[in-house]
């Protein structure tokens, strides 16, 4: 199966130089790129958000452990202060 080279296109018979109209402005993409930045911003605020409030709630539970345990421990800690201001440290046989 041969075709005559006649036949045959070549890049400088489908390429025309000349000047080219500015490409339309598609406002489609325009709406679409701005929606994409606002909700990007809302959702990168909002997960900012609950971070900052998931750190409040870790803090606030942290520090009622660390207070529930020293109520708990204190106690015992003065007792054997006093116990070792008015009888030595405990010796070890």
């Amino acid at each position: 199966m041969s075709h005559p080279l006649e036949d045959i296109p070549v890049l400088t018979d489908i390429v025309e130089d000349g000047p080219r109209a500015p490409a339309p402005i598609d406002r489609t993409l325009l709406f679409l790129s701005d929606l994409e930045a606002l909700l990007a911003k809302a959702i990168h605020e909002h997960a900012d958000e609950l971070v900052h409030n998931a750190c409040r709630e870790m803090e606030a539970l942290l520090l009622e452990q660390v207070s529930d345990r020293l109520r708990a421990e204190l106690p015992s800690l003065v007792a054997r202060i006093v116990d070792e201001h008015f009888h030595g440290p405990a010796r070890a046989d």
